[in-house]
Order: C-alpha cells, then sequence, then structure tokens
C-alpha cells in the first residue's frame, strides 16, 4: 500500500490538475528510486513488446482492435507495447506518495493520453491502412473536408449524428398525447392512456434540465412511458424550456415552484387528490427538493410515492469530472456562466465526452477525419447529441450542492422559505442506480438513511443512460434488488440478482402505490386545461 501524502496539504482536498502536477513533480527528488524503477521496468516491458515476446492480451470487448489486421505482425507488437505502456503507468501511478485526489486526477490526465496515443489512432491502423488504399487516398481529402465544417460550425468534438437523421414527433417522442399547461419555463404532457381502465393516481415525470425529456420516450420499443401506459398508470410528463440568456437566474427555486405547479395541474386534470413522482438524473436531485418542500410546507399528501432513478441522494460524487473542478476550474466556469447567462449545451455535452474519450471522442474523430466513413444512425446517439443549455444559476446550485451535501443535515436548506429536512419524508420510495454509471456511481444513487419512509433498491447491470433504455424484451438485462433496511453492505448481501429489465419491478411496485383502477379518461385536460398542443409539444424543438 503506497504511502499517501497529508491530507491537510494544499491540494490534498482541493485544488486543480495543475496542484496535481505540482504534487507529482515533488515526488521526483522524494521517491527517486521509484522513478528509475519504473522507468527501466517500462523499457524492458516495450522492448520484450516490439520483440514480439509479450504476453499481454487486449480486452476482447474493446472494438477498436477488433478488425482481425490487428492479428498482424506489426501491428501486435505495436498493440502489445501500448498495452504494456498502460499497465506500467497504472503500476507507476499506484507507487507514488501522493493523496488520493491527486492521484484520481492524474490518473484521468493518464487516460487521456493513452486514448489518445492508442494504436488505433496512429497510421498503421488496419482499417485506415485499407481505406487509404481502396479510396487512393480520397478519404484523407474528404476528411480535411469535414474538419473544415466542423471547424466553422464551432463543434468542440465530432459529430456522432447527422442533425438531419431524426425527426422528434416522429421517429422519437411520438407517444400520443397533449400539451395541457405551458408555462415559461416548462410544457406539462398528459399522454393518452393505452388501457380502458387506469389507476386512480397518476404519475408525474420530471426529467433531467439538462437533456431533452424522450429519452424516457426513445420510440415505441424502448419507451418507459409507453410501458407505463401499457401497465394501466396515467403518465403527465414535464418538458422543460431550453433557458436562453434572460433565463440565467433560474435556479433551485424556479424549477421547484415549476415542478410544484405541474403536481397540482396533474392532480386537478387527472382528478385525484394524489400524485406519484418520477425523477431522473438531475430530475430526480429537484423532485427531492420538491419533496422536501411539501414535507416541510404540510402538503406531504399529495405524494402518494416517489422513484428516482440515477439520482445522486448522496451527492459526494467520486467522478472525475468533480474531482478535475477545483476552486481555480470552478472560478472560471463561473465567470463564463454569467458572462453567457448559462452553461452551453456543446460545452456540457463535451466536458462528458471527454470522461471516457476512448468511446466517445477518438473513434469519431478516426471515423469522420481518417476513414470518410458516413455517421452511426442510432436514436440514442440523435437524443445524446440534443442536448440544451444550463441556466446559471441551476449550475451555481448544482456546484453548492455538490460541495456542500445540505440535504444531509435537516434544515441546513432552505427553499422558498422552508427548511428542508429529507428524513422527516415518509412516503415511500423506489430507487435505481447503475452498475457502470460513470456519471452517478450506484452506491451514491442508494439512499441510505438519507430519505424517510420505507425503501426498495435496484441496481440495473449497464451504464448511466444504457441502464434507463431497459425494455422487458431485452435479454440481456441483470437486475438485483431488495429492501433497504440498512447501509449499502448490508443491501448487497441480502438483495437478489435476477436476470430481466427492471422496467416491470418498477411499475408493479409502482401500481400498488396507485389506487384503484377506473375508466380512462376519454379527453385529455380538462375545462381549465384544455389541450394546447399535441405531444411532444413546442418546447422539445426549442433551439
Amino acid at each position: 500500500m503506497p504511502a499517501t501524502q497529508d491530507p491537510a496539504s494544499p491540494s490534498a482536498s482541493s485544488g486543480d490538475l495543475a496542484d496535481s502536477l505540482l504534487a507529482l513533480l515533488r515526488t521526483l527528488p522524494a521517491q527517486p528510486c521509484h522513478h528509475v524503477r519504473r522507468t527501466l521496468r517500462l523499457g524492458v516491458r516495450l522492448l520484450e513488446a516490439l520483440a514480439g515476446n509479450s504476453s499481454q492480451t487486449v480486452d476482447h470487448a474493446d472494438q477498436r482492435f477488433s478488425d482481425p489486421g490487428w492479428q498482424r505482425p506489426m501491428q501486435q507488437r505495436l498493440l502489445k507495447a501500448w498495452l504494456s505502456w498502460q499497465q506500467e503507468n497504472s503500476r507507476w501511478l499506484e507507487g507514488l506518495r501522493i493523496n488520493e485526489v491527486d492521484r484520481s486526477r492524474l490518473a484521468w490526465l493518464g487516460m487521456q493520453l493513452e486514448a489518445s496515443l492508442a494504436p488505433s489512432n496512429s497510421p498503421l491502423n488496419p482499417v485506415f491502412l485499407r481505406q487509404l488504399q481502396r479510396s487512393r487516398g480520397r478519404n484523407l481529402a474528404a476528411g480535411v473536408q469535414h474538419l473544415a465544417a466542423d471547424l466553422a460550425l464551432e463543434r468542440p468534438l465530432a459529430p456522432l449524428i447527422e442533425d438531419n437523421d431524426y425527426l422528434v414527433g416522429r421517429d422519437l417522442a411520438c407517444s400520443a398525447g397533449q400539451v395541457v399547461l405551458r408555462d415559461p419555463m416548462f410544457e406539462l404532457i398528459q399522454y393518452q392512456p393505452t388501457s380502458p381502465q387506469v389507476h386512480q393516481h397518476p404519475l408525474l415525470v420530471i426529467p433531467p434540465p439538462l437533456n431533452r425529456f424522450y429519452l424516457l420516450d426513445l420510440n415505441p420499443k424502448q419507451s418507459l412511458v409507453r410501458h407505463a401506459l401499457d401497465q394501466g398508470l396515467q403518465v403527465f410528463l414535464i418538458s422543460w424550456r431550453n433557458p436562453l440568456a434572460e433565463h440565467c437566474e433560474w435556479g433551485f427555486s424556479h424549477y421547484v415552484r415549476a415542478c410544484d405547479r405541474a403536481l397540482q395541474t396533474t392532480c386537478t386534470v387527472s382528478g385525484s387528490p394524489q400524485a406519484s413522482l418520477l425523477g431522473v438524473c438531475a430530475g430526480g436531485l429537484l423532485g427531492l427538493l420538491f419533496q422536501g418542500l411539501l414535507q416541510a410546507r404540510g402538503d406531504s399528501t399529495k405524494l402518494c410515492s416517489v422513484s428516482y432513478l440515477v439520482t445522486p441522494i448522496d451527492p459526494h460524487l467520486e467522478t472525475p469530472l468533480l474531482r478535475l473542478s477545483g476552486p481555480a476550474t470552478q472560478q472560471r466556469l463561473r465567470s463564463r456562466l454569467w458572462q453567457q447567462g448559462y452553461l452551453s449545451a456543446r460545452q456540457l455535452a463535451a466536458s462528458f465526452a471527454w470522461l471516457r474519450p476512448e468511446q466517445f471522442v477518438w473513434p469519431q474523430a478516426l471515423a469522420r477525419y481518417a476513414l470518410d466513413q458516413p455517421l452511426a444512425k442510432r436514436d440514442i446517439l440523435y437524443w445524446s447529441q440534443d442536448s440544451t443549455r444550463l441556466p446559471a444559476r441551476l449550475v451555481e446550485d448544482l456546484l453548492d450542492l455538490f460541495q456542500r451535501d445540505p440535504l444531509s443535515r435537516p434544515g441546513h436548506l432552505c427553499l422558498l422559505g422552508h427548511p428542508i429536512d429529507l428524513q422527516s419524508c415518509s412516503q415511500p420510495s423506489w430507487h435505481l442506480g447503475a452498475r457502470r454509471d460513470h456519471i452517478v456511481p450506484w452506491n451514491n444513487c442508494f439512499p441510505g438513511g438519507r430519505l424517510g419512509g420505507d425503501a426498495v433498491f435496484v441496481q440495473s447491470h449497464s451504464g448511466h443512460i444504457q441502464s434507463l433504455i431497459n425494455p422487458p424484451d431485452y435479454s440481456g438485462a441483470v437486475m438485483r434488488s431488495g429492501p433497504v433496511t440498512g447501509d449499502v453492505t448490508s443491501w448487497l448481501a441480502d438483495s437478489v440478482e435476477q436476470g430481466g429489465s427492471w422496467w416491470p419491478h418498477w411499475s408493479s411496485w409502482l401500481q400498488s402505490h396507485s389506487g384503484a383502477m377506473q375508466p380512462a379518461p376519454e379527453h385529455l385536460g380538462n375545462l381549465d386545461y384544455p389541450p394546447l398542443g399535441a405531444a411532444p409539444g413546442r418546447y422539445v424543438h426549442d433551439c
């Protein structure tokens, strides 16, 4: 176990990447033997690889090296040298006497170097060589044209998909419904029931404000909205407006007030005094704040149940994105935020892409600028590219939440004049975490003792986005579920893993909290809230 730096040192709990690089430089005189030993070992490993004597093997799941051409002697030597370099870098980093925050930042920097210098990005890539020969160099000329076009459009990264491959409302977000409320911040969509009988208490869905809502209604076969409708649930959904600079002051209080109005409208239109709440990712954070506000106001009976999907109830996220955002980085971010009035969609998308450059940066750049391959046509990629801006105040509020964690201490966060105490909430809750989530680690979604009421926790088998697209007929789905009676360790010991999607588990749980069955409404909206236009509404098309 390597020794660690004093936690009280300047870069132990704060600082930026520059401070971590300084910590690395300080190890040169402090650990000269370690650096020399690891450098010599790296040299030996590289010579073995180049001589064809390395036993390194590439992960079969890594699509960058799936082409048979990587089995050629020259490509094999290059690939194994790169794998040896990766392994020795990891061992060198493990032996440094630095704190874990600095180690995490340096590991992220190392990952960027390893991804950028991968053999798949080199001229010896067999796919590139084959394309170069077939096209007689025309692929390079086309790549230069693509690069010039992307630079002219100020794209920070190669696009994932063509902008006109899909049409929202025709190919995506095509569940039938009506907008029954249009507010300056959001539209409220009421979906057309698909069953003759529906449960009395409706479901209000709060999607994240940093993405379009139609991840939950991607297509008829991959629509959580459609699944809920088919189970006899009345579904209402918030479609957030894409904010402009003039909306820079929209923060937690504005978004929670919007949730309050959406709930009131949902109950009025459905004729039910109660509703269930479903919050997704950052929308789940808004849901938690709203749940706490209702509790503080004495209106907790308006919610009959709550569900939170990949929502960081514990905001101490051990992710590179937050570890990299030290004081200097945050100050630069805040300065840019208030100059623009918002965090742009492109900046946000680029930040998430660089968390996994080997998947979301370099393969796309290679395909577009070197191989002249057509862009993939996948609806999930279209959705991920169709992101939105975040108001400056909301970003400030989120940063404060992640840094101070006021929700863990009753009364440390006041919202609209009310102290928030999540532990005093009593509604039954259902929670989803994703096992391979690199944005919100699954254990941060675990409620533990942070939220009152009986709770069920489910762990999905995949990543942040993939876990949400989990229709019942997906044969590769795996989930682990169990009641929350203690901490994460006890839940892991007591929970049960089984094959299958979490959608039926969630909808069955939700049905038990949604009241008796009644005839489905013949018309959407009512006299007070008449239909204003067909789903998916107007705001989802805002640029």
